[in-house]
């Protein structure tokens, strides 16, 4: 019986990072900024991790991090801290726009920050899934940021950005 999610190898981290310091590149290529962080030890429990910061139209700096654990690539990204008013509406919002998330989903974090995630096998994590996931964050921040902190943070969130209502 094969799994769709193998043990990685041991050239896994060495492997996921050329991949994304490969994406890296290109993106620059293209004029556009961003940087990327390695750690190139494993945490304590064995897992690896890269920080991707690019630039947001609406959340001016977006951090995906990218986990590799024993069988999988973990990617999150924080949409937004933990509520601090109307969280029944804000979660209804949220629900509702998940069922129409491709690619990543929205789940809370561990101090109920709401956070775009998705994991995928160690041995798919290529240029081309990178750009796809790192393109449905960056357009599901985009999307989902101000509604978000409109409703979550209603009496102390004010849009920066006046171009889009």
């Amino acid at each position: 019986m094969t799994s769709r999610a193998p043990l990685r190898s041991g050239n896994a981290p060495s492997d996921i990072d050329a991949v994304l310091h490969g994406w890296m590149s290109e993106w620059h290529a293209k004029g556009l900024p961003g940087e990327l962080d390695h750690v190139h030890a494993p945490d304590e429990r064995g897992h690896y991790h890269w920080l991707v910061r690019l630039r947001g139209d609406e959340k001016d700096v977006i951090t995906i991090w990218f986990s590799l654990r024993q069988r999988t690539v973990h990617v999150e990204c924080e949409l937004m801290p933990a509520p601090e008013e109307n969280k029944e509406a804000l979660y209804a919002f949220l629900l509702k726009k998940n069922a129409e998330l491709r690619e990543v989903h929205l789940a809370l974090g561990p101090e109920q920050g709401v956070y775009l995630v998705t994991q995928l096998p160690a041995a798919e994590i290529t240029a081309d899934r990178v750009d796809e996931l790192l393109g449905a964050v960056l357009t599901y921040v985009d999307e989902l940021f101000v509604n978000a902190m409109s409703l979550g943070y209603q009496s102390l969130y004010r849009r920066r950005k006046g171009s889009r209502s």
